[in-house]
């Protein structure tokens, strides 16, 4: 099969700009090719592509061709650049072609080079194991390779593991499996099915990658389809013998619905720092759970510790007294942080969330962002404390409205001048 890219003046200009590593093959992978052998027509500003050598020596050389520098090279050679090719930042990952063996079930893999069908045929499933190889010169399409019928299950609209043991080599795939289900629509086949059931079984979720497992979660919050991975999760619960309380209910689910409301109000969370939409989620998600088993559950899920600090502190807080359940006041953004504003407004239900919403609808003059800063230009300031990024708001908020600051570069000295005055390296 050969599939063209007529009628595609953005990724036609884009492969005529990507080098070819000379002396060596080179291919197209992953998702790119699903898409386009499923829809003719990629779905997503970034591309996979293999090759068969050094993929850091070529991926230095595509840099150089967008006038970019390589970004991150991880141990096995593989490396990421965000080019921007006619004003669109595309993500381009590069590796080489390998075979993976897993001497101990959901440990490190033994990494060998290798050719491109044995690179395909270690891959998590079929829709994902075809490749264009990148012609030199470029034609305008792509020649279909797939050697473990990838095209048979788009068809069928399933997915198919490569490998009876593919979940305990690497159980983060079960993961993956939940993310392409909902965001493709498709099922997992009869084999894969018993696959599931026994990695279960036979605790494959304890032998999971703990950053990998965490990159797998921030990638699921970006899918348009995040509500349903997340609801899969509890219904599947690949944790059930570990966490038995993290599961699906109707409470639950009520509280990760508000949460993908309420994460479109980047300038009342975003003071949280980096990972605060994932933060989020973890306290809709465990609320309501024991400590013990919290605690477990952050670790086990690769939580970032300032992260799950931040959970465990929301959750189960220090109090001299018996602790009162709050719902949502108009005034709650001047008095307490991100993290139990959202806790309040999920625990309160509609009508907190109602309220919420209507006071940000009349606050007209300044609606939620009432300084020119947000967390985020804090944050590339130096500071990453939570509850210093809030109070900080805050005061400038107040200066604002006194009129003694007036633009986002007043703002911007007042915060050096600040951090300076204590002390602190901005």
């Amino acid at each position: 099969m050969r599939i063209s890219l007529s009628g595609m003046p953005f990724w036609l200009s884009f492969f005529r700009r990507i080098p070819r590593p000379p002396g060596r093959k080179a291919y197209v992978v992953g998702g790119w090719v699903r898409d386009m052998v499923m829809l003719r027509r990629p779905t997503r500003p970034e591309i996979d592509l293999a090759v068969e050598g050094d993929a850091v020596q070529w991926g230095e050389s595509i840099a150089e061709s967008f006038g970019v520098q390589v970004g991150r090279v991880s141990e096995f050679r593989t490396c990421k650049i965000d080019v921007l090719h006619d004003g669109v930042p595309v993500r381009i990952d590069i590796a080489p072609c390998r075979t993976d063996s897993y001497p101990v079930p959901g440990g490190m893999p033994v990494v060998t080079a290798s050719s491109i069908h044995e690179d395909l045929y270690r891959r998590d499933f079929s829709v994902n194991a075809m490749a264009f190889p990148l012609e030199d010169p470029f034609q305008g399409s792509f020649l279909l390779m797939d050697p473990v019928g990838g095209c048979e299950d788009l068809a069928r609209k399933e997915l198919r593991i490569l490998s009876p043991a593919s979940f305990d080599d690497d159980p983060v795939r079960i993961f993956r499996l939940f993310r392409f289900q909902e965001r493709l629509g498709f099922h997992p086949d009869l084999q894969t099915s018993r696959a599931l059931e026994s990695a279960r079984l036979n605790g494959a979720f304890l032998r999971s990658s703990k950053s990998r497992l965490w990159d797998e979660i921030q990638a699921a919050i970006r899918e348009e389809s995040r509500c349903p991975i997340i609801f899969r999760w509890l219904l599947e619960k690949p944790w059930e013998n570990f966490l038995p309380s993290l599961k699906m209910s109707s409470p639950r689910r009520r509280r990760v619905f508000a949460w993908d409301r309420l994460t479109t109000y980047e300038s009342v969370f975003s003071p949280m720092g980096r990972f605060w939409k994932e933060t989020l989620l973890l306290l809709a998600l465990f609320y309501g759970i024991p400590r013990q088993e919290c605690d477990r559950g952050l670790r086990l899920l690769g939580v970032p510790e300032k992260r799950a600090k931040i959970v465990r502190e929301s959750l189960f807080p220090v109090s001299f007294g018996k602790r009162r359940e709050k719902t949502y006041q108009p005034d709650i953004l001047l008095n307490i942080s991100p993290q139990m504003i959202f806790l309040n407004l999920v625990r309160g239900g509609a009508e907190s969330l109602a309220s919420f919403k209507k006071t940000v609808a009349e606050a007209d003059h300044h609606p939620l962002r009432e300084t020119s800063l947000t967390g985020r230009d804090l944050i590339k300031e130096g500071i990453d404390s939570s509850p210093e990024i809030g109070n900080l708001l805050r005061e400038i908020r107040t200066l604002r409205e006194q009129g003694i600051l007036n633009s986002r570069r007043e703002e911007l000295d007042w915060v050096r001048a600040r951090v300076r005055s204590r002390g602190k390296n901005p």
